[in-house]
C-alpha cells in the first residue's frame, strides 16, 4: 500500500511504514506546501493513503470520494515516538485492502473504519 504523510505528521514516520512493507512519502518532499486541496487529488491522481490529523481531508474525503484516509486523532502531547508506536500498532493489525475507499481513525489504543 502507498500512504502520502500530511505536513502536520512527523517525517520520521515514514520508516514506520517502510518497515511494515508500505510505500510511504512526506507530502513536503513532493509537494512542498502545497494546500489541502491540491494533496487531496495528488494522493487520489497516484493512489496514495493519505495519512493526516487535518479532519479537513475526511470533509473532502466524504464529499468527493478519495482513494483513502487514515487520520490520526491522537493527543496533540504524543511524541514522534508515540505517534509512530501508535501507527505500528495499527500496521501490524489491520488488513492494508480495508483502508481503500474507507476513512480509518485512528485512536488512543483503538481503530475504527467506516467504508464509503
Amino acid at each position: 500500500m502507498k500512504f502520502l504523510i500530511d505536513a502536520d505528521l512527523p517525517y520520521s514516520l515514514i520508516e514506520t511504514f517502510k518497515t511494515n512493507g508500505h510505500e510511504a512519502v512526506h507530502v513536503r518532499d513532493v509537494l512542498g506546501s502545497a494546500p489541502d486541496n491540491e494533496i487531496f487529488e495528488y494522493a487520489n491522481r497516484n493512489q496514495y493513503i493519505i495519512a493526516t490529523r487535518d479532519l479537513g481531508f475526511a470533509d473532502m474525503f466524504i464529499k468527493r470520494k478519495g482513494f483513502g484516509l487514515l487520520l490520526f486523532r491522537l493527543p496533540h502531547y504524543f511524541t514522534a515516538n508515540k505517534i509512530k508506536g501508535s501507527c505500528e500498532s495499527l500496521l501490524k493489525e489491520i488488513d492494508p485492502n480495508k483502508l481503500v475507499n474507507s476513512i480509518t481513525v485512528l485512536e488512543l489504543g483503538r481503530y475504527r473504519t467506516r467504508r464509503l
